[in-house]
This record gives structure tokens, C-alpha cells and sequence, in this order.
């Protein structure tokens, strides 16, 4: 007796057959699903496309429909002069809305955005995360067109937040973004709309610019040293091994050469110790900086911005991210990797190894990690890369808080927002990791530029 199967059965339409009677492979089924999400995602583009162009809101075809109601079937029918005038004026307001909605786009349209009196054509853009910046985009309206507004905000790049200023019938733009990037346009979509929701037109302009948004400095004016002591040349052995002068000791092992057995320590303890070489360390005069992205890593690519407009790596330096493991030893390549390096978050430290073996084959280095507050899929990494060498790492925060619930009776009559900075227990975890894998570790605070110890922590949390 044949088995019948549910139509919805997930498995059964997995294992459809295809027009050949081959059954199909869930690599071409998952293929065939994104294809059509894809297909469908653009062409719901088009509609809205096609929808912002249309200058009547759903309220504003609604109080159309009303009004003309209310002018059909009770003014007129009825002889009302109450609903005469109602009719007749929000016939009018719903019709004067969208007319002058219109006027003012074709205007906006003709004319466009005012010059930039600040930065000549071709410019770049230099903006800082966190901070509200003039851009020099500025947007006018004519006044002899009364019930038209005005406000816009940015496609691309996704998440400024934009706070325009108003001189002389003039809009000045101000935008602030949260996150670092390198971008070659900015996209803005204007809206046009009347105070009471009626109606609405929509312009999108492109502007063909250089955008480079830096993580902020904030407080940091300064770095502890980071040089460090790396492997190197300094041995007294002929073969120029990194053996120096037998001083360290440890328990005699059998098979140790007797020649190496401290006497000594053996007649005053009764313990059978060997010496052992001491590893010939020299000052590096060369440092591998590496900057790992990962969520709430803008302080710490603050605290790489500092170290390198301000030449703190020293003389010999190449620094690099996951998206240039390559590296460079020029300020501007490495300001603009810096930038681009936000788009690596989702595989944090994955070019580290290869980055600190081609650094390393150049001779004594000393290796400086820029990492995150947040544990992620870089600590791990970071953590066995420290095991193996002497490792450096600056971690940037903006305080550090304690997570708690807010009373019952604050959550039902006010908004929570989290605070801003480094959960408490987040910092400790990757302190931790990192602490026990032999790395020395550093946390500066961006808003004061100190570093962070213990008690520092402690501190920020208790005022949290």
C-alpha cells in the first residue's frame, strides 16, 4: 500500500525530482531559494521605487475618499451646509497638499543641493565616529511654498544619523556615524511632506564623493611603551644560536651531560640540578602591529589611529588586518586599512598567523595586537598565537559597566538604554583568556586616555 506524505513536509519537497527524474541536490534547492529571494527583494525595490513617487499618504487618500463622501452622499443628498463645508475644505487640503508637495520636488529637482562652500569639488570627506560633523551638503526651500517640510537621511553608507541645522531657509547638514569605513559616494533619500501626514514625495540624490569615517580619538593622547624584548641576535654562541650563558636551572633529568650539574646546589639542598641556557633576548627594533575587528571595537581601532598618526610603533613597523594580512609600513595605506578593516568583523584574527610568520621571517620583532572588549571568535586565536611568542596586546573601551536589571516599576514607566561601554564580565573573560596564554595585556580607557587596572575597573563599575 503506497505511503502518502504531507505536501509540506520540508523533506519530501528536498527531494523532488527534477525534469531529467534525477532527484535534486540541496545545494540546488538552497541555489534555487536565495535566486528567487533575490528576484523577489528586487522587484519589491521597484514597487516602493515606483510607491515614493505617488504624493498621497494612505491618510491622505483616505481624507480624500471622505471628503468626497461626505460632499456625495450628505451635503448634496441632504442639503447640509455643515458637510458642504467640510467636504469642500478637506477636498482642498488633500488636493493643496500634494500640489504643493509636487512644486517643491520639481523645484529641489531643477536646482538640487547648494554648493559646498567648504570643501572644493572632488574633495574627500573626513568624518569621526561618534561626533555630529558639518558635511557641506546643504538643501534650500523656496519660501513662497507654504506646507512643505523637508528631511532626509542616508542609504549609503547605512547608519548616520543626521541632525540638520537651519540658516537663512537653509538647511546645513550635520551627520554623525558609529562605525569606521572608507566609501566612495553617499546616498541620501529626501522626503518632501506636508505637517499633517497628507502627503509625501520622495528624491533620492547621489553624491559621487570620497568618504573616510575614523574612529575618534576622544581622550587619547597618549600610549605606554610598547617596545619589547622579541628573540634575537645578542648570543655569545659561535653558531649564533639563541642559547646565551647557562644561569637558569632546573631538575636533573636522566640523559642530562653531568658537566651541567650544580654541585653546589646539590651539596647545600641535596637536589640534583642542571643549568640551562638563558634565551638571549634583544630589543626589537622592528614592530608587527595587527588591528583584529570585532564587535565594540571602535576605541580599539581608536587607540591603532593614535599609534600611527602619531608614529608610536617606532622607527621599523608594518602593520596589518585581516582584510590587508599582507601588511604596509606606510601611514596612509595603513590609516586606510585601518578604515576598511570594519568589514572583517565576522572572522576576526583569521589572517593573524600568517601575518606574524611573514613578520617574523624579517627578523626580532616585537608583536602588538589591537583586539576588542568583546569576546569573539578572534580570542581563541589570539590566545594560541600568544602561547607561541611573546605577545602585546592594547585593548580600548569606553568605561566599563556592570549589567543590571533597572527596578520593575522604572522598566514600565521609562525607557532602558544600555549603558554605553564594555559589559564588566565581558572585559574579565577576555583578560582572562588572554592572561592565561602568557599575553600582557593593556586596557586604556578612550574617554580619559589612562589605562585601566583592577582597581580602575572596579572603580568605573561601582560609578556604573
Amino acid at each position: 500500500m503506497r505511503r502518502l506524505l504531507p505536501v509540506g513536509d520540508a523533506s519530501v519537497r528536498a527531494q523532488r525530482t527534477s525534469a531529467g527524474g534525477t532527484p535534486a541536490a540541496p545545494s540546488e534547492v538552497a541555489e534555487g531559494a536565495r535566486l528567487v529571494r533575490s528576484v523577489l527583494r528586487a522587484e519589491w525595490t521597484r514597487v516602493q521605487r515606483v510607491l515614493e513617487l505617488f504624493p498621497w499618504t494612505p491618510l491622505g487618500v483616505l481624507l480624500t475618499l471622505l471628503a468626497y463622501a461626505s460632499l456625495e452622499f450628505l451635503a448634496h443628498a441632504q442639503l447640509d451646509l455643515v458637510w458642504l463645508m467640510v467636504g469642500y475644505v478637506g477636498l482642498g487640503l488633500t488636493l493643496l497638499s500634494p500640489l504643493l508637495v509636487l512644486l517643491a520636488a520639481a523645484w529641489l529637482k531643477l536646482h538640487g543641493p547648494l554648493p559646498d562652500l567648504q570643501h572644493a569639488a572632488g574633495d574627500g570627506l573626513v568624518l569621526e565616529t561618534g561626533t555630529y560633523s558639518e558635511t557641506g551638503f546643504r538643501l534650500p526651500l523656496p519660501w513662497y511654498l507654504p506646507l512643505v517640510q523637508l528631511r532626509w537621511r542616508w542609504q549609503r553608507p547605512a547608519g548616520a544619523q543626521i541632525e540638520p541645522r537651519r540658516e537663512h531657509g537653509v538647511l546645513h547638514e550635520r551627520a554623525r556615524l558609529l562605525d569606521r569605513g572608507r566609501f566612495d559616494a553617499i546616498e541620501r533619500r529626501v522626503e518632501l511632506f506636508d505637517p499633517f501626514g497628507l502627503s509625501r514625495l520622495v528624491l533620492r540624490m547621489k553624491q559621487t564623493r570620497a568618504l573616510d569615517v575614523l574612529p575618534r580619538l576622544s581622550g587619547l593622547s597618549r600610549l605606554p611603551s610598547i617596545t619589547a624584548l622579541a628573540s634575537g641576535d645578542a648570543s655569545p654562541h659561535p653558531m649564533g644560536l639563541e642559547d646565551g650563558d647557562r644561569l637558569e636551572l632546573r631538575r636533573y633529568n636522566p640523559g642530562d651531560p653531568a658537566r651541567f650539574i650544580h654541585w653546589k646546589v646539590l651539596s647545600r639542598t641535596r637536589k640534583l640540578m642542571v643549568r640551562t641556557p638563558e634565551r638571549a633576548l634583544s630589543l626589537a627594533r622592528r614592530t608587527a602591529a595587527f588591528l583584529i575587528a570585532g564587535d565594540d571595537d571602535d576605541a580599539t581601532a581608536a587607540v591603532a589611529r593614535l599609534a600611527l598618526e602619531r608614529r608610536l610603533l617606532g622607527n621599523e613597523w608594518v602593520f596589518g588586518t585581516d582584510l590587508d594580512p599582507a601588511g604596509t609600513d606606510r601611514v596612509d595605506h595603513a590609516i586606510h586599512a585601518l578604515m576598511r578593516s570594519s568589514n572583517a568583523r565576522s572572522d576576526g584574527g583569521g589572517a593573524l598567523a600568517a601575518f606574524l610568520e611573514r613578520a617574523e621571517r624579517e627578523g626580532p620583532t616585537s608583536v602588538l595586537v589591537f583586539a576588542p572588549s568583546r569576546p569573539g571568535v578572534w580570542l581563541d586565536r589570539v590566545a594560541a598565537a600568544a602561547r607561541r611568542r611573546k605577545l602585546r596586546v592594547v585593548i580600548g573601551v569606553d568605561g566599563v559597566y556592570q549589567r543590571a536589571r533597572p527596578p520593575l516599576l522604572l522598566r514600565l514607566l521609562a525607557f532602558h538604554r544600555r549603558p554605553e561601554g564594555t559589559l564588566a564580565e565581558d572585559l574579565e573573560q577576555v583578560l582572562r583568556t588572554l592572561g592565561q596564554a602568557g599575553a600582557a595585556v593593556t586596557v586604556l580607557d578612550r574617554g580619559s586616555g589612562r589605562p585601566l587596572g583592577i582597581e580602575q575597573r572596579k572603580a568605573m563599575v561601582n560609578l556604573g
